[in-house]
């Protein structure tokens, strides 16, 4: 990524400057803030986002129930985690965010475990249905054997690559 300046001030190594200026609404002041673009992400900066939407979400719904969830496959010599599934529950839906096996641990109904005991939890904590994406190359036929629909699909780069966005009731 290329080093840039802009009218705001000296960019940081790895982001790119672009000017925005205007009257933002309900505001008298005129600001001219600094945007930037990076894939370094600074936790304290993701926090003021993350934070920000919660106590939105919390103002406009008055209920709040995000729970991280995770399902960890382990190995039983080492207890190191060798796959599994990670991701949230809110709003009376699970998402799952990521979902790995090893190559030597699939098609033995371990992956089958995995997601039943993630569905089985987001149950428990009153979860009704539960939304994964999966790649074209990856595992969108496992999904559907366990029972998943497709709700959308987008074509992806390289061409014929397909990201399926799918979803379950619980």
């Amino acid at each position: 990524m290329s080093h840039e300046k802009d009218v705001g001030g000296q960019v940081k190594p790895g982001h790119r400057a672009c000017a925005m200026g205007g009257e933002y609404p309900n505001d008298d002041a005129k600001l001219d803030p600094d945007i930037t673009v990076t894939d370094e992400l600074d936790p304290a900066d993701v926090a003021v986002i993350t934070d920000g939407l919660r106590a939105y979400d919390l103002s406009q719904t008055g209920y709040y129930d995000f729970r991280p969830l995770a399902v960890f496959v382990r190995d039983p010599q080492t207890g190191k985690v060798v796959g599994g599934l990670h991701g949230r529950s809110e709003f009376g839906l699970v998402y799952v965010a990521w979902f790995f096996l090893p190559e030597d641990l699939r098609r033995a109904r371990i992956g089958s475990r995995v997601l039943a005991m993630a569905e089985e939890e987001g149950r428990r904590r009153g979860c009704t249905r539960i939304a994964l994406t999966t790649l074209s190359v990856e595992a969108p036929g496992f999904y559907q054997k366990q029972g998943y629909d497709v709700a959308a699909t987008i074509d992806c780069d390289p061409p014929g690559l397909t990201r399926y966005y799918m979803t379950k009731k619980l």
